[in-house]
């Protein structure tokens, strides 16, 4: 992952030349600052940009055994502001020093992943190569002196003056690395069933995928999760300052910077505060999480954009206050639980047909023109439009919303009551509880619960006793991962149904089926642990491994040690996701453009392929790497947990703002764990 910047016959002549120090040709004012005479040491360094003005910082030569230097440098501009932030360089190379000059060689990315920003685009050459910078310092009344240039864009002009010690580690180091995502070997039967679907949509015959197909990853089938905490503890205790590293410094370089910038300055508690108060203003009238169409100019909300899987949202938006209720006594957490609590109900009425709810609302208006699959309420409701399609899915978000409001909306509250009794003894009657026969014990489950009802508490273990399920517990997700290939937002949508159906045993009395889905949810984290999928590590944990949960295929394919690895890991998770998002961003992003990439050779949701006709070629595209939060679905994700994990492009128009309800999930959820404290 990193440029080793050392041009080789420049350099080595230099080396075969000499590799000697400074000697008496060195001038009076450097020499005396050195004793003995050495160049190794952090050198003070000051210049000047002919675009970004004067700076100054240091520069660390680290003698190797080769008699070559290891150089870090370290620049910070004194009048030059990105944003309102300070822009700090670090450039990594390598020197050599002979009795006239010292020669310094570095480096740069001329393009990383943003293609676009505004009217702004990169060449795609410059993904291809980087760009060489070699410096020469030699003598000069200010000491040690050096001029060069950038692409002929800008030319600086520095100097080196007084000397300190090393530190124990270098100036800066780059931390970026792959991690093995690869996981367990893919059955034979999955891959017969895979290499059918690619014969299905040609998938080997398309000129992307054969310009991949003799790279060495692809035919190892070896995906990696890239992470990279580099400058996190920098940014925690330097919040004013971007650091471009290694990149040639432009506005497109300085914007990508910007955004890991704002995942990694702010603490936990300063992103939780910032997305609880813009997640209220992505609401609708209906109480339904909705996007936010903001004005550029004024960055007031201008219009709203409905999300199709919005009652999932909400229902673990509903779930998320309800935790910060029970650990804050947050009067305003109990009141955002009460107006999306008001939107599920709605779901189940707005319809007419007791066995059909909405899949999402928004308000009506005669000038909005809308699919067939919208329609218009009547009666009470005729202020609002629904969505069509409520099913399995959705369905989740709602049984969710239930349960957690039923445990902290107090008794007192009785007309919230009254409707939580009526709704949740209907959730049995929807058409989707025959459809998805899984979801009728959560159903009756619920209904027992929030009405104290003993027969519905039997009829509910009864269900599960009479369901067919796999041997190893009562959970319906389909949990697999092979090479890169799963279902996504199908794990997002199994670990909210996990955590209802665990908490509702629980709180039913139900052991053995609660220690039975807690030992399933355990299985399905051994399935997903390549994947490094965070939320679904913190939940595991607060819901199922924290209780003592283990399993059998716990304990012969993984560790306690691994667990708790894994565990630490899944913060950066939090850390990751940017305050704020990106919203005012005009931007394109392609990471295929960096050489390092490579297609996978398993296409993305092989199983589409399936449909009659399939979808074209390049929707089955999927890289074999997944990229920090913050360079991929930062930028257009509405809930980055169920985002597929080695897409490598996307794009966001400027002004489009998402709630942040995916934040304060997993932040609650970590804190409800006890995982942290404010």
């Amino acid at each position: 992952m990193k440029n080793v910047a050392f041009f080789s016959l420049t350099i080595l002549s230099l080396i075969l030349t000499s590799c000697a120090q400074f000697s008496a040709k060195t001038s009076r004012e450097v020499a005396s600052l050195q004793t003995p005479a050495n160049l190794e040491g952090i050198w003070f360094l000051q210049g000047t940009n002919s675009q970004r003005g004067p700076y100054n910082g240091e520069i660390e030569l680290r003698r190797t055994a080769d008699g070559t230097y290891d150089v870090v440098r370290a620049v910070t501009y004194i009048n030059y502001y990105y944003e309102g932030f300070k822009v700090q360089e670090i450039w990594t190379g390598k020197a050599v020093a002979d009795s006239s000059s010292l020669t310094v060689s570095y480096t740069l990315k001329q393009a990383d992943y943003i293609t676009r920003l505004g009217n702004l685009r990169r060449d795609p050459k410059d993904f291809k190569s980087g760009l060489n910078i070699l410096e020469h310092f030699t003598d000069s009344s200010k000491g040690l002196a050096a001029q060069f240039g950038v692409r002929d864009i800008s030319t600086y002009s520095e100097w080196i003056t007084t000397r300190r010690n090393l530190e124990s580690e270098p100036l800066w180091v780059d931390q970026r690395v792959k991690l093995d995502a690869k996981g367990d070997d893919v059955p034979l039967a999955v891959r017969a069933v895979i290499k059918a679907f690619k014969l299905r949509i040609g998938f080997e015959k398309d000129p992307l995928v054969k310009s991949y197909s003799q790279r060495k990853e692809y035919k190892d089938e070896n995906p990696y999760v890239i992470f990279d905490p580099t400058d996190y503890e920098f940014y925690q205790k330097t919040k004013d300052t971007l650091r471009v590293t290694n990149k040639v410094t432009d506005n497109i370089s300085l914007t990508e910077v910007l955004v890991k910038r704002n995942a990694y300055a702010p603490t936990y508690e300063e992103k939780a505060a910032g997305f609880e108060k813009n997640a209220t203003s992505h609401f609708n009238a209906a109480g339904m999480l909705v996007a936010r169409k903001i004005d550029i100019a004024t960055q007031q909300p201008t219009d709203e954009q409905y999300d199709g899987d919005s009652t999932l949202w909400t229902g673990m938006y509903v779930a998320s206050q309800a935790m910060r209720y029970m650990i804050t006594q947050d009067k305003e957490a109990l009141e955002n639980v009460r107006k999306s609590l008001k939107a599920m109900f709605i779901l189940l009425d707005i319809t007419g047909d007791r066995k059909e709810f909405a899949r999402t609302l928004q308000a009506y208006d005669p000038n909005t023109k809308l699919s067939e699959k919208w329609h218009r309420g009547t009666g009470p409701y005729d202020k609002w439009m629904w969505l069509e399609g409520g099913n399995n899915d959705m369905i989740k978000g709602v049984a969710h919303s239930f349960l957690w409001a039923s445990l902290v909306i107090p008794k007192t509250e009785t007309d919230i009551w009254d409707q939580l009794k009526e709704k949740s003894r209907r959730l049995g009657e929807l058409s989707v509880m025959e459809e998805k026969p899984q979801n009728k014990p959560t159903a009756l489950g619920l209904a027992a619960l929030i009405n104290d009802d003993k027969d519905l508490r039997q009829k509910y273990i009864d269900a599960y006793k009479s369901l067919r399920v796999k041997v190893s517990g009562y959970s319906f997700t389909t949990d697999f991962y092979w090479h890169g290939s799963a279902d996504w937002s199908g794990i997002n949508l199994g670990m909210v149904g996990n955590i209802t159906n665990i908490m509702l045993a629980d709180k039913l009395g139900a052991t053995e089926i609660r220690d039975q889905l807690r030992e399933r949810m355990m299985d399905e984290w051994l399935v997903y642990r390549p994947t490094r999928r965070h939320l679904h590590t913190l939940a595991t944990y607060a819901f199922a491994y924290s209780h003592g949960t283990r399993g059998d295929k716990f304990r012969k394919k993984s560790s306690d040690a691994e667990f708790k690895a894994a565990l630490e890991h899944s913060f950066w998770g939090l850390r990751e996701i940017p305050y704020p998002r990106p919203t005012f961003l005009d931007v394109e992003v392609d990471h295929s453009l960096n050489p390092e990439w490579c297609l996978s050779p398993i296409p993305r949701l092989f199983w589409k392929a399936a449909k009659t006709p399939p979808p074209p070629v390049d929707y089955f595209y999927q890289g074999l790497y997944n990229y920090p939060i913050f360079e991929q679905e930062a930028f257009d994700s509405n809930f980055v947990w169920k985002s597929g994990a080695f897409a490598y492009q996307t794009s966001h128009p400027a002004g489009l703002e998402y709630s942040g309800v995916d934040y304060l999930y997993a932040y609650w959820v970590a804190r409800y764990a006890g995982l942290l404290k404010n």
